[in-house]
């Protein structure tokens, strides 16, 4: 699949890059064409000047007609009043095949190109009116004929290299599209693999408990004559997978949520500091029945700017996690104090620690380093996913420090509300 998309991103760049290359060359094209024979016609508009200057046809049949700086590529014809040629300057400049060509088309007074035999020339006509001793002679036509070789030759010097310079821009464009196109389909492909990876795992998270629940509600059906309190076992079964699958969807649900952006965060002053004491005495409940003490270090308000229940939702997940992994007789400590401008709150316990391969991969969804163990307390790796992503929703940072059979310390900082 992305092979494909590969292939057609580099195709859509190299046609769209092929089209800006054509349209720029044709614009530059048609510039240097226009500039040139703009350059021609002004050569033209030059000698037409230097004809109305003169009186008789001998002084028009003058090399160059009396104009040395003229370039070699011009070429006067001298008609009389019948269209007939009477000279042209340079001599012999023309066939009489091309003389008769232009006899037929000398009646232009602008500039105008015409072409000959695979030859192309930029043409002028002047009427030029013959005066000797202040008496009319009559009127002669003259036709100022530019040849265009070297403007063609330049044009054609200049299409062939926007030619090349286009073929190797599509060449390079191709190349760099290759490239360019893997590099930008690496986070989509991360992106597709994750979310595979993760509709997997949900799916292998899901089968557990409704296979348990299938097969303890068979195991019901096989003595419909028995009683509850007999089949209480299977039911407590049935409840607990129940309880668990109702967990882990509400979990899938606030991270398709977050993916999604539809999760709105509600700001307002939170008080950290109650919020922590309150699950600390809720906590303590239970810790007490697995003789875990837990004990508080805050002596200041903190104060900062969130959604309540997200924040509770964060401190209890840190929380369950420590009481879950902490054995009989360890320490949870919640301290809380104002550093640095930012509310800087630490949950650390003296369990059993995880591994320094797995650090770096606790906030990823699904993972679990000890993974029978996490499924024994009910785990589904998704709790500190939602952590990290209340933590950035509200701007802050969340680090965990731990090492095996050490315990570990998860740091919360927030930016504080004034």
């Amino acid at each position: 699949m992305f092979n494909q998309t590969r292939r057609r991103l580099v195709m859509l760049n190299t046609v769209v890059f092929l089209i800006v290359l054509s349209v720029l060359s044709a614009l530059l094209y048609a510039h240097m064409r226009f500039r040139l024979l703009h350059e021609i016609d002004e050569i033209l508009q030059q000698a037409q000047k230097r004809v109305q200057s003169m009186h008789s046809v001998e002084a028009l049949l003058q090399p160059a007609l009396g104009a040395p700086e003229q370039d070699e590529q011009t070429t006067y014809l001298i008609w009389n009043h019948d269209q007939q040629l009477v000279g042209q300057s340079p001599p012999q400049s023309f066939t009489p095949g091309a003389i008769r060509y232009f006899q037929n088309r000398s009646d232009s007074k602008i500039p105008q190109t015409l072409s000959f035999e695979d030859h192309h020339y930029r043409v002028l006509q002047v009427n030029l009116p013959l005066v000797a001793n202040s008496a009319s002679r009559g009127e002669v036509t003259v036709t100022i004929v530019r040849s265009l070789e070297d403007v063609n030759h330049t044009l054609h010097s200049l299409l062939r290299d926007l030619v090349m310079g286009i073929f190797a821009g599509v060449l390079i464009s191709l190349l760099a599209g290759l490239f360019l196109a893997g590099r930008a389909l690496v986070p989509i492909r991360s992106s597709w693999d994750k979310q595979q990876r993760f509709v997997a795992d949900a799916s292998h998270e899901l089968r557990t408990p409704t296979a348990i629940i299938r097969a303890e509600t068979e195991l019901l059906l096989q003595h419909p004559d028995s009683s509850i309190e007999d089949q209480s076992p299977h039911i407590a079964a049935i409840l607990q997978e129940s309880m668990r699958m109702s967990k882990l969807l509400d979990d899938l649900l606030t991270l398709a949520r977050t993916d999604s952006n539809q999760l709105q965060i509600e700001h307002a002053q939170v008080e950290a500091d109650i919020i922590l004491v309150e699950l600390a005495e809720q906590f303590q409940l239970l810790a007490t029945t697995q003789d875990i003490q837990i004990t508080m270090e805050i002596d200041e308000p903190l104060r900062l700017w969130g959604d309540h229940a997200r924040i509770r939702q964060l401190f209890i997940i840190i929380l369950d996690n420590a009481l879950k992994y902490t054995p009989e007789g360890g320490q949870i400590r919640i301290s809380g104090r104002i550093q640095s401008g930012q509310v800087d709150i630490r949950i650390a316990d003296t369990g059993a620690g995880i591994a320094k391969e797995d650090l770096p991969h606790i906030f990823e969804r699904f993972y679990r380093g000890d993974k029978a163990r996490s499924r024994l307390e009910g785990g589904t790796g998704l709790g500190l996913s939602i952590a990290r992503w209340i933590v950035d929703a509200h701007g802050g940072s969340i680090r965990v420090k731990s090492e095996l059979a050490q315990g570990t310390e998860v740091q919360l900082r927030f930016p504080i509300h004034k």
